[in-house]
């Protein structure tokens, strides 16, 4: 296209090449102007000493006037120059251009003479004005006393227009034009090249783009170079990836949304409509009821769910942080799943080492840790063990986990564990009422307060949830306060169904 990118970056270059050159070429003119004048003059007046010695051997030999003026006649004509020839009075008896005959010349005679003597050349130039054109005058320097020619019967002497001389520094424009036309050239061809380099990966980007807005994420453009157009290849590269991602986890939260509302949903029409029926017993009627009300509180818990991770995405949750003790924390979340706990036959040890208190807001770390064992309690099989541990890392920070055993992660799926809706056993309905965003909700709330929460799974040691939070007090260089002077290596240990304390 005429005025795409690749041609106004081409154009661009050439012009700013072709001013470049243009100032160039200006400037060396300007510099070059006195020093070509001054060769110019030195080419013709290298002429004059010669040409007289040569006009004053033929009179010595004897030559008459009109040979000498048909020689300087010839010469002027293979020379291109303008000669004129005086006589020992200084009178012009020959002038190749037929206009000062008979003219005296008495310029060499004044003070204006300029006496040049340079790499082997002499002579003597002046400007003269006799007939209304402007001369410069080149003639041979003064004879020297005893030489042959001391007292020359005639004097040659080349004449050239001075506009010739101011001129002379045109002889370099030709030149300088095949240099700036090659230079323009090969100016083009490179900005070419490189308008190409740069608006082909804009192009490819620009293609890719129009794909994406077609619903085709699956793009990529070749990163070339780690320029900047390379650093733009590859922020578009992960900018499809991150907007083939976020598509795809938006189909699967639609695709999930919907199936875990269709089954309640599904409950609550048929129970519903059997009530509506009367195809029912009295007696029935509470228990389908209850069937209903169950349902939609399982439905009520996912849109909340939902409306508290997009809460936190979006940075409309406001943490209440004060300090918490983090020890009592999980303690207390601890003992509000016993009742759980017996009933899954499931055995839980809770070992907690000296920690500070950090800070947060207690009611979402609370929310946090609760999640985790509603977690461990629903994939712990019966007979297992769930175990509660929190310490203080090297750095000062505090490291909460929750551990069950008997139910493993595979290696493939632990880094999914977090997103919404995620299954691992995608073949087997959830269990215990799960909305499927309780480890989704986790890690948001977490890294809300500056932590990070990971997970770890082997068929030897079971599957374990980690929690990091920071220690501002530690963080600062100030001393830790402990929660509680326990000693370090505490462990509470219930038995299922018991609810004692060992």
């Amino acid at each position: 296209m005429l005025w795409s990118l690749r041609a106004r970056l081409t154009l661009s270059f050439a012009l700013v090449v072709a001013l470049a050159v243009f100032l160039a070429g200006a400037s060396a003119l300007f510099l070059l102007r006195d020093s070509q004048q001054e060769t110019a003059r030195e080419r013709y007046g290298r002429q004059a000493e010669p040409l007289n010695e040569r006009v004053a051997r033929l009179a010595a030999e004897g030559r008459t006037l009109d040979e000498i003026r048909a020689y300087l006649s010839q010469t002027a004509a293979d020379t291109n120059v303008r000669i004129l020839l005086l006589d020992a009075d200084q009178v012009v008896i020959f002038d190749s251009a037929d206009r000062l005959v008979g003219t005296y010349i008495l310029a060499f005679e004044g003070r204006e003479v300029q006496e040049v003597e340079s790499a082997g050349a002499r002579f003597r130039w002046v400007n003269f004005n006799r007939d209304g054109t402007p001369l410069t005058l080149f003639s041979a320097p003064e004879p020297e006393e005893n030489s042959q020619f001391a007292t020359p019967a005639y004097q040659a002497i080349v004449a050239i227009e001075r506009d010739e001389l101011a001129s002379a520094w045109l002889d370099l424009v030709p030149r300088l034009a095949l240099a700036g036309t090659i230079a323009l050239t090969v100016s083009f061809l490179v900005s070419y090249f490189i308008s190409r380099s740069i608006s082909g990966p804009l192009g490819r980007i620009t293609n890719a783009s129009k794909e994406m807005a077609k619903g085709n994420y699956d793009v990529h453009i070749p990163i070339r170079g780690e320029d900047e157009v390379g650093r733009l290849a590859e922020a578009f590269n992960q900018m499809a990836r991150e907007v083939s991602r976020n598509q795809g986890m938006m189909k699967d939260l639609l695709a999930n949304v919907s199936h875990e509302l269709k089954t309640p949903l599904t409950s609550i029409q048929g129970f519903s409509q059997a009530i509506m029926d009367g195809v029912i017993s009295d007696d029935d009627i509470r228990e389908y009821s209850r069937t209903i009300h169950d349902e939609a509180h399982r439905m009520r818990g996912l849109v909340d769910d939902l409306l508290l991770l997009s809460q936190i995405e979006s940075g409309q949750v406001v943490m209440r942080y004060e300090p918490v003790d983090l020890r009592a924390l999980l303690e207390a979340s601890l003992d509000r799943f016993q009742w759980s706990i017996r009933e899954a036959n499931i055995e839980t040890r809770l070992r907690l080492d000296r920690i500070p208190m950090v800070h947060g807001d207690p009611r979402r770390l609370e929310q946090v840790f609760s999640n985790l064992l509603q977690n461990a309690v629903r994939h712990t099989p019966p007979g297992g063990v769930i175990t509660v541990s929190a310490t203080t890392l090297a750095g000062g920070n505090v490291s909460a986990s929750v551990h069950n055993t008997g139910s493993v992660i595979p290696k493939e799926d632990l880094p999914r564990v977090f997103e919404r809706f995620f299954q691992v056993d995608r073949a087997r309905t959830r269990k215990g009422g799960s909305s499927g965003l309780g480890l989704s909700i986790v890690k948001e709330i977490v890294e809300a307060h500056g932590g990070s929460v990971k997970a770890v799974s082997s068929e030897t040691a079971g599957t374990e949830f980690i929690v990091i939070l920071p220690n501002p007090e530690a963080q600062n260089g100030k001393a830790t306060r402990p929660a509680e002077q326990a000693p370090r290596g505490l462990e509470r240990r219930t038995d299922a169904g018991l609810g004692v304390s060992r």
